[in-house]
């Protein structure tokens, strides 16, 4: 039976680290291959997202965290004493371009690990009001760096799969366009040639889920799942004790690491390279990002009521392939934390007015 071992502390400028440590030397698995430059960018999603209301409250919201699923439930107060009907939106993150180099985003993310998506769902989203699974409208942009979308036009030319991967390419990839394909792109402003030996698709594809909703008077509830996309990165604790992460990023700073946690990460690198070599070298750990957006249009009357975070550990998942539990968790937060279980942290807070998006690091030993 292993022993569990697991703590909480408050980082400087309250912001905080949590750790669930399984207290058995048991090693789990190797990072995936194929991280080019040993890192990548997770993709950030948030929640719910309303047309510019008065008549509306969010009563409370349950959010659960976790490297397999994200899930969120949201009670919806009407006071108005009448029906109320709006649109609800559920906007997903920017669809990673495709390219020699892995997939990317326009705001910096690097070898995001999804496989080029031919489905707007890609990250198997899903809706249920008052209990009743519904299926919402999709809408997919195709939008070129003018602004325009050209979703549309793109449809006729090649059907969702080309909406849905734009990128460069090279002029000898799997990936060939025939002579009257390429003029109808060029005619959009949507075909660029490089250098004589690739060409670029540059649109950039924005997905969103949406219904009109029927908010009765008092309690709607809505809730919402999606599997995400999560990054990864090797990381590494150094001669010195230093804890260092691959990509460029300190793991210190990005995810409020403290003394403890940092006690069981150099604890873990210490099990894992004694469970590899004995050849002295730094053994690599390998860590996984979540990102959460919180700071979505917060278009409700007045603040959340009470606000519940579950921060849960498990397995991890990349690219549909399991590589094994996340051990540890990292995060910057300015939420009270408390341990309730195995690898799970949990808080809850009244009248919450989010003022920063949250970063998961888990590793997995």
């Amino acid at each position: 039976m292993s022993g569990i071992y697991s703590g909480f502390r408050k980082a400087p400028l309250r912001r905080c680290a949590v750790r669930s440590v399984i207290g058995l030397a048991l090693f789990l698995g190797a990072p995936a291959a194929g991280h080019a430059n040993d890192s990548s960018s997770e993709l950030s999603a948030g929640g719910l997202v309303l047309v510019k209301t008065d008549a509306i409250s969010m009563q409370r919201e349950d959010l659960t965290l976790s490297p397999g699923a994200v899930r969120v439930r949201y009670e919806m107060r009407n006071d108005t004493g009448h029906p109320v009907t709006l649109r609800v939106a559920f906007p997903m993150p920017e669809v990673p371009s495709d390219g020699p180099a892995g997939m990317t985003t326009s705001t910096g993310g690097h070898n995001v690990h999804i496989r080029p998506p031919t489905d707007a769902n890609f990250m198997r989203f899903r809706v249920w009001t008052d209990g009743m699974e519904l299926t919402p409208e999709v809408e997919v942009r195709a939008l070129l760096p003018d602004g325009r979308d050209i979703a549309p036009a793109l449809r006729q030319i090649g059907g969702l799969t080309l909406v849905l991967q734009p990128g460069l390419f090279m002029e000898a990839s799997e990936k060939p366009l025939d002579d009257a394909t390429i003029a109808r792109l060029q005619a959009l402003g949507a075909y660029e040639k490089v250098d004589g030996t690739a060409f670029r698709l540059p649109w950039t594809t924005r997905i969103t889920f949406h219904l009109m909703q029927n908010f009765a008077p008092g309690v709607t509830v809505i809730e919402h799942s999606y599997r995400p996309v999560i990054g990864s990165r090797f990381i590494v604790v150094e001669g010195n004790g230093q804890i260092v992460g691959s990509g460029g990023e300190d793991p210190a700073r990005a995810f409020c690491i403290d003394a403890t946690t940092a006690q069981a990460i150099r604890a873990a690198a210490k099990r894992s390279k004694e469970a590899k070599d004995d050849s002295g070298a730094a053994a690599p750990l390998s860590g996984y990002t979540l990102g959460y957006i919180l700071q979505t249009a917060r278009n409700w009357r007045g603040p959340i009521g009470t606000f519940h975070l579950v921060l849960q550990g498990g397995a991890v998942m990349v690219d549909g392939e399991r590589v094994g539990e996340a051990r540890i968790m990292s995060l910057c937060t300015d939420l009270p934390l408390q341990r309730t279980g195995p690898q799970r942290f949990e808080s809850t807070v009244r009248d919450y007015v989010p003022m920063e998006n949250l970063r998961i690091l888990y590793i997995v030993e």
